[in-house]
């Protein structure tokens, strides 16, 4: 053993002996230590274990979510079914109306010159529908007489055979009036039809939601000009239930309900109905669920975005 290794060697029992004096010393305070290092590693490990027992297990979450619509159960979207200048509107957003109420008049001085122009067609035709009857008659009268005068040798055959045929020509005349009356009565039906047309009414009872007209702007046909919503009962929609969920869901399901716009809002409710088309929409074949609220909340809207968590009664 060379110099450095037996100073190594006498320097490491040094520093044993120097530690053995220093436990004996303090053997009371090294015991303490050593309970303390003990009793903790024994609550270490058991508390652990117990924490893992407790700890109950996670449950899988079967709901079927999907995102829906707002929606009264009753409600009407209203078109002008003929085009022309917004005369008069005569309800405001908010409104409730009856149904059969008056809502928007166009203005109308076009169609209804069109109704007058159209009687005095009437007139005319009916005028001469009775001028023909007149003619007719006279011209049945006289095939008459030149029979009787024919009968008795006073007239020749040819006469009479041209009052028959003044008959025939009088009875075409006659139809053709009567045909043309016909036709000018139709025309004062689609006239007086589409006068009435001009006039919008409630097609239901309800609330006015949206009214997207003013007074001199131009009406298509066809637009929809007006919503009326019966505010008694409201629905919630969803068409993004795919053909891989939908099969799970049963009508009287039940459902939580909550809303975008109000947070702090969660309703229950249960699926009313399922609809047995399915449409492709989104690269997806999806299928409409309507759900029923079992109560409602007046910050509710028509058209606001919920969220569906429906639960599958057969799991």
């Amino acid at each position: 053993m060379n110099k450095r290794e037996n100073g190594e060697s006498i320097m490491k029992l040094g520093w044993l002996r120097v530690m053995g004096l220093w436990f004996k010393r303090h053997w009371f305070l090294t015991l303490i230590i050593a309970g303390l290092l003990c009793a903790g590693g024994w609550w270490f490990t058991t508390g652990r274990q117990g924490e893992k027992k407790d700890i109950p297990p996670v449950k899988a979450d079967n709901r079927v979510l999907s995102e829906g619509i707002v929606f009264p159960v009753h409600y009407a979207q209203m078109v002008m079914p003929v085009e022309g200048t917004i005369g008069e509107i005569l309800v405001q957003e908010g409104d409730s109306v009856q149904a059969g109420q008056s809502i928007i008049r166009l203005v109308r001085q076009d169609y209804q010159a069109r109704v007058g122009s159209t009687k005095a067609d009437i007139s005319r035709a009916a005028a001469a529908v009775e001028q023909a009857r007149v003619n007719l008659a006279d011209a049945e009268r006289e095939l008459e007489r030149q029979q009787r005068l024919v009968a008795v040798g006073a007239t020749s055959k040819q006469q009479c055979d041209q009052a028959r045929t003044a008959v025939e020509r009088n009875r075409a005349a006659l139809a053709q009036t009567q045909a043309e009356l016909e036709t000018q009565q139709a025309r004062l039906v689609e006239a007086e039809g589409l006068l009435d047309k001009t006039e919008l009414k409630a097609a239901i009872s309800g609330t006015v939601a949206f009214l997207d007209i003013k007074v001199g702007e131009h009406a298509a046909a066809g637009t929809v000009l007006v919503r009326i919503a019966d505010e008694s009962a409201w629905e919630i929609r969803s068409d993004d239930l795919t053909e891989l969920t939908i099969a799970k869901v049963k009508k009287g399901d039940p459902a939580a309900l909550t809303f975008d716009g109000i947070p702090d809002l969660e309703i229950p409710g249960r699926v009313k109905a399922i609809r047995a088309y399915g449409e492709k929409k989104r690269g997806d074949i999806t299928y409409t669920v309507t759900v029923v609220p079992e109560r409602w909340d007046e910050r509710l809207r028509w058209n606001m975005t919920a969220q569906l968590a429906i639960t599958p009664s057969g799991i």
